[in-house]
């Protein structure tokens, strides 16, 4: 049965360098075998977190009106996630916070329910795509610490990342072609 792996776009540039990094992680994977999916998270409708506490008694989001079924839906049925994210003032975009601190009640089943999804199988892998106008690597840091601490929570295995910085660099192209091929290669890995 192939490997299932889902691509997560938290960019609102549908076609901009972060999309460009994920479709080619994706790439990667499908070569390897697997089936892929890409979600545009700026499509859909993702209420932010209202922190209601409803999930601290069952481990379910309230809310239920938005798009954000789709992704539970999925995380328990694919093999690995590809978050893509652009960074924006250092972090994740807004699409790609809302939608993870919708992820809530995973970290209540995790931590506070001492639950383990995968407990005696083979974990699912997450993977980090990034890009940052910024030239300074340590733009990077902070997102690095929300998208671990959100693999976790979802008891997936953080698997390492693809990052482009400074993609304001008007001589950007011998960095990108390497960060692409970086990127196809870490999608068959993820698979493989």
């Amino acid at each position: 049965m192939p490997k299932k792996v889902l691509g997560l776009l938290g960019s609102p540039r549908l076609q901009g360098n972060t999309a460009d990094l994920l479709d080619t992680v994706l790439e990667g994977a499908r070569l390897a075998g697997a089936e892929v999916e890409r979600l545009d998270l700026a499509k859909m409708s993702i209420d932010p977190c209202v922190e209601c506490r409803k999930c601290d008694a069952d481990a379910t989001c309230a809310v239920k009106t938005d798009d954000m079924h789709q992704i539970y839906a999925r995380i328990r049925q694919v093999d690995a996630i590809v978050l893509a994210s652009p960074i924006f003032f250092m972090s994740v975009s807004s699409q790609t916070k809302a939608m993870i601190d919708r992820c809530q009640c995973y970290w209540v089943e995790r931590f506070v329910m001492q639950k383990r999804a995968y407990e005696g199988r083979t974990r699912p892998k997450g993977l980090f795509v990034a890009c940052a106008g910024s030239p300074r690597p340590i733009v990077f840091d902070p997102a690095r610490h929300v998208v671990r601490a959100f693999f976790a929570a979802i008891d997936y295995e953080y698997a390492g990342e693809v990052l482009l910085g400074f993609t304001d660099d008007p001589e950007i192209s011998p960095r990108k072609v390497e960060a692409i091929e970086g990127a196809r290669l870490a999608g068959k890995v993820l698979v493989g």
